[in-house]
Parts: C-alpha cells; structure tokens; sequence
C-alpha cells in the first residue's frame, strides 16, 4: 500500500491506493447516492488521524473518534465502539471472521492484522447494515484488500522500516506484486520487535513482543467479467508479555486461507455475484513462568480456536431498487485447558464449544428524490450452540458440575438453539444545498460467545463460571445525524440511543472465601453524542476537531455499565506545503467517575478505578520526494504525560499506577519506498 486517505463521517473510513505509482493522488472514497451531502465526509492524510506506526489494528482504530481501546500489553488493544467491544462488534479481516483463542482476550481479531499489509479499513459505527453478519450493535470493522492496479510496469510495491525510541520498537515491511489485469501474484511480509516500553513516570511497563506476518495472494481473470482470488496468511506472534494479565504468551498463531469468486453481469436484474469461503486456524497458549518469575504453581492454558465459514452475496437492480441480498454461514470450535507445566489438564476451560450459525439477509436503497434516500435491511440468523466435553471428567470435576456451582441446571451445555432477526431503516433528507439530517432505526441480536456460555474454572482462590442459559442480547437503536458543507467548513453532529434487552452482563461476587466471575442477563441502556469538524483555514492549513461523549446504565441495578470511555475532545492542526506535510494533534480526556468498580465488594464490574483526566499532544511530519521515497518522523506524547485509558485492564504486576500505563514520550522515524 502506498498512500492512505481517511474519511470521517457517519461511517468512518481509512483507504489506501494499493500499488499506485508515487505520483498518484491519494483515494477518495466517491458516494454515489445521488446527494453529495449524504455522508459528508472530510478526507485528510493518515498523518492526520494516527500519524505513528501501529503495532495492530487495535492500535489504528484506537485513534479514531469514538473509538476506545482496552490496553493489557504493547500490543492487542480490544477495540472498543460506543461502549460495545468483543463479539459486540463485527470485524472482518479481508472477508473473513478470526475469532481469538485466548479466553482471557490476548488476542483479539484485530492482534492479528498487521495494518501495512492492508489497502483499506471501514470503521462502520452503530448498526447500518446487514451485510456482514449477525450482531454488530456497536458497529463493523472491514480490514480489505483489493485487485492490484498497475501503471505502466507489471510490477508494483512498497517496503517500509519504522522505529520507535521508547521500547526499541522496530517495524519492517515488505508488500510486492507483479501481474496485470489478467492476473497477479502478491507477496506481503511484516516484522516486528519491541522491548518494554515505559510510562510518564518512568516506570518499565510489562509490554515486550514479537511478531511476523506472512501472506501470499494471487488472483486471475478467468473471463472479462469473472474473476478468482485466493490467499494465505499466517501469522505468528512470539513471547507476547501482558502487564494486565496473570499470564504471559509463549506464542500465538493463525493460519488464514480464502478464496473469493467474483461475477459481474452485462445485463438484466442481477448485476454481480461474489462467493467467498474462508478458514482460520488459531493455536494459542498462555502460561505463568516461562516469560515472567515463576509463582508457586506453574500453569499453561493451551488452546485452539477454529473457524469456516463464507458469505454468497447477490447485487442487483429492480423497481429503481439498488439490492444486496444472500447467504453467509459461520462455524466456530474452541477448546481450552488449564494445565500444570507438564501438561496435566486440571480444568477445561472451553469444553469442546461449537458455536453454528446461519443466515440469510437483504437490504435495499432507493432514491425517492433528489433530496431523499432510503435504506432498509432484515436478516435472520439460527444460532446452534453446544459443549460438548461438558460432562468429562478433568481434575475431578466436569464442566457441567462447575456451571451448576453458579446456578445452571442439570442439562446445561446441551445444544441450544436461537433464531435471531435483526434489520434497520434509515431516511437521509437533504434540507439545502448545505445540510442534509439522517435518521437510522435498528434492531440488532447478539448471541453469547464461547467464554460468556460455557467458561468454566475453578480454583480454590477463584471462579470464572459462564452461563450456558444466556439469552441473546437485543439492541434497538436510534440514531440521528445532522451534516453541514458550508465553503470552507464541513461538519457532523450525531446523536444516538441504544435500548438493550438482556445485555449479558460479567459480574464479580463474594463467594465464601473467593471470588467468582459469573454472567447473567440484565436490561440496560446507552447513549451518546459524536461532533466533527473541520476548517480549511487556507490553502495550506486545515483545523479539525472530534468530540465524543458515551454513558451506558445497568438498568436492572441501577449502576453504571463498565469500561464506558469518558469525554473526549481531539483537535489537530495540519500544514501542506507541495510535498511537506506537518501536524499537531491534541487529545483531552475528561475522568471517569460513573464506573463500576471491579472486585466483590464493590458493584462486581469490570472498571479497575476512577481515572482521572488528561492531555496528550502528538507531533508528526512528512515528506514525499520525487522517487517515491516517503520520510516521517515525530513525537507521541511530546510532555511525556503519565497517564492511563480508562477500560484498560488493571496491571498485575505494577500496583501503582493500579492500569497498564500507556507510553511516556517517544520518538520515531518511518521510511518507505514505492515503486
């Protein structure tokens, strides 16, 4: 990839132009509803939105506005979306669904995206669309490559080397591919290494990692309207340290393979067919004493985490109605033990879960005037759901005897069966030639995962305990955006309710001497505001700020929701002179006081404390030469601020500051070269 563009919008978007010549202008993504105003969008350099390098996708999307991030090491940020994170939300790499296999979060999707080996990234928030997969209340997230475009030569790509002072982090990248419209090869390679950074205050923050990445695409041009591609990725992450967490990873590893069918139609209803089929292998393992000073028991959990699925989707055109119609299906087995270093099982963690699901969908657009849209979209989904090691015996006690210590009754851990339909409507009105309102109703159903129906542990000093009778969360939501495109000023102003019925709620409760993780159901509510703006002061100068501001409520308990992100103002100034670009970003944070404590003898949450607020000024430059050589350089939280991200986890080895601590100052430096 050589170039990124970002649009901010209902919908945010970071693009990039794979393969282009370094000449080429930046992509801009074109909305072809009909009213320019629609999804008035305000396109910027990446410098201007995460100028720094990223260690994953987590890292890219934390940067957004609106968009949070739950820190427990240097790397696997859990993503967080109007206060909705894990299987809340839809992410997608490159068509496919990863789904970890750490069942303490070490390894989100998105900790297996290296961000440079992608050409775009959708960031969709809130429920919009029924495309890609049931659930998705807090919004979808599409990591995406496309068809190679060459120039002149049969050749394109890009390496890139990046290095970050604090941590001694280093970044190299390689994304090259040859071919033409008939067909092309694609290699991709990325590599990175990083020691422990430290916080504001100085203090070595548990963060260590090692990562490598490899993929290799091809693609052919079977007829002048079908095409085939296919790829396969694996990706290996290395002595993984976590401050937020108990254990360490000694290494965790995905296959990734898909294949993609694409026909398009000169003519009738149908205009396109796209197959896609894909599967994701995942082997994971974390432990107490190979990576860190061994307690006075050595545990291991290995697992597995293994997904097919594929998606047959159908576009077409009928009654002046643009359609997206078809089928996707999704399997999911997990496994997870707990273990001593000789391998030993003493509980099973994940009893042999399989979680099925099936669904079929459809949405339509249709342009009533020149200054109205509609959308509207329903899908249903069956959801098949069983344990099916729940009755063996491991460390004298079955999953099953373990559910039943939390309340479950005998049965539990049989198949369960869902079926869920969800779908939305929205009305876009352009008032004048300046500003256009949108209105979005949906209903969105999220089934339990893995971890939340059948985990099942206990020690004698703690119990996690999942709860296999766990109904679906159901979201309804309202959403209303007002757009402005004045001369020099482009801007947005949203506002959004989400009523949920039987949220599934993770709760801490004293249990005699212990404590004890369970789930349960609860109705609950969130809400929030979104403002964007941005000013072009001159030809050269562009000013442009985002202010985000969620609350979510236990509204069985009356309590706060946990790991909700506080108030938050980001404002950037950037400068382009011909082929120099410079920038200042500002990021405050407000504190957080609605929280819901963690531990037994508070309201049982997931929040580690009250945090307090803060400020972080980022500073980045760029500079294009004519060779398609590409230089930036800058400084990440230039004061060196000691601070923490309020959903981040708590840090199990530095009491003080109590949160994994985000990174003091750092200098870095990235170079790439295109050709």
């Amino acid at each position: 990839m050589i170039k990124t563009t970002l649009s901010l919008a209902i919908a945010a978007t970071i693009s990039a132009q794979a393969f282009a010549g370094h000449d080429d202008k930046p992509l801009v993504i074109e909305i072809t509803s009909g009213l320019p105003q629609v999804e008035n969008t305000v396109h910027s350099e990446t410098a201007a939105v995460q100028a720094s390098p990223t260690t994953d996708g987590g890292e890219l999307l934390q940067s957004l506005s609106g968009v949070s991030g739950i820190r427990m090491g240097g790397r696997s940020i859990d993503p967080v979306i109007r206060g909705q994170s894990q299987t809340q939300l839809n992410i997608l790499l490159d068509g496919a669904y990863i789904h970890g296999g750490c069942p303490n979060r070490m390894d989100p999707p998105t900790s297996y995206t290296s961000v440079d080996s992608y050409d775009s990234v959708t960031v969709i928030k809130g429920n919009r669309t029924v495309v890609y997969g049931g659930g998705g209340s807090g919004g979808t997230v599409l990591f995406e490559r496309q068809w190679p475009q060459f120039d002149n030569n049969s050749y394109a790509g890009e390496l890139s080397a990046s290095y970050h002072g604090n941590g001694n982090r280093y970044e190299l990248g390689a994304d090259v591919a040859a071919g033409s419209d008939e067909g092309y090869i694609r290699v991709i390679a990325h590599k990175a290494e990083a020691d422990n950074y430290d916080d504001g205050d100085g203090n070595e923050v548990r963060s260590s990692f090692e990562s490598l990445s490899k993929s290799l695409l091809v693609g052919y041009r079977l007829t002048d309207l079908t095409t085939i591609e296919a790829s396969y990725e694996k990706q290996e992450e290395d002595d993984v340290l976590f401050a937020g967490a108990g254990m360490d990873s000694p290494y965790a590893d995905a296959d990734t393979t898909r294949l993609k069918l694409t026909h398009e139609f000169e003519q009738g209803v149908l205009q396109q067919v796209q197959l896609e089929l894909y599967k994701s292998d995942v082997k994971h393992n974390m432990d107490n004493y190979s990576l860190r000073p061994a307690g006075m028991m050595k545990m291991q959990a290995p697992s597995t985490s293994d997904t097919e699925g594929g998606r047959l989707t159908f576009d077409a055109q009928a009654a002046d109605i643009a359609w997206t119609f078809g089928v996707d299906m999704q399997n999911n087995d997990r496994d997870a033990e707990l273990q001593n270093s000789a391998g030993v099982a003493s509980r099973l963690l994940w009893p042999g879960v399989e979680i099925d699901q099936t669904g079929v969908f459809a949405e339509g657009e249709k342009v009533l005037s020149t200054d109205d849209i509609v959308r509207a979209g329903l899908r249903y989904d069956h959801i098949s759901a069983v344990a099916t090691r729940r009755n063996e015996v491991v460390g004298g006690m079955t999953p099953a005897a373990i559910w039943s210590m939390a309340g479950a009754p005998a049965g539990a851990g049989e198949q369960r069966n869902e079926d869920n339909v969800g779908g939305f409507a929205s009305w876009t009105h352009r008032l004048n030639d300046q500003y256009s309102v949108e209105t979005i109703l949906s209903r969105s159903v999220r089934t339990a995962d893995a971890t939340e129906r059948y985990m099942a542990r206990s020690t004698m000093t703690s119990d996690w305990i999942g709860n296999p009778l766990l109904e679906p969360e159901k979201h309804h939501q309202i959403e209303v955006s007002l757009q402005g495109n004045l001369d020099t000023l482009n801007w947005s102003a949203t506002g959004w309710y989400n009523q949920v019925n039987d949220y599934i709620l993770r709760q801490t409760v004293a249990v005699g001497s212990k404590s004890r993780d369970i789930y349960r159901n609860v109705d609950a509510e969130l809400y929030g505001a979104e403002l964007e703006a941005g000013y072009q002061i001159n030809a050269n100068w562009q000013l442009g700020s985002a202010l985000a501001w969620t609350v979510g409520n236990n509204l069985d308990d009356d309590t706060s929701l946990s790991r909700i992100a506080p108030l938050e103002l980001n404002t950037s100034l950037d400068y382009q002179q011909d082929r120099l670009q410079m920038g200042v970003e500002w990021q405050l944070v407000s504190n957080q006081n609605d929280i819901c404590l963690a531990g037994s003898g508070y309201c049982g949450g997931q929040d580690v404390r009250k945090t307090p607020g803060y400020g972080v000024v980022n500073l980045h430059a760029q500079y294009e030469f004519d060779n398609g050589l590409n230089l930036q350089a800058g400084v990440d939280n230039l004061m060196d601020k000691a601070y923490t991200v309020h959903e981040s986890r708590d840090d199990s080895i530095n009491p003080d500051p109590f949160q994994v601590a985000e990174p003091g100052r750092s200098a870095w430096i990235r170079v790439t070269q295109s050709f």
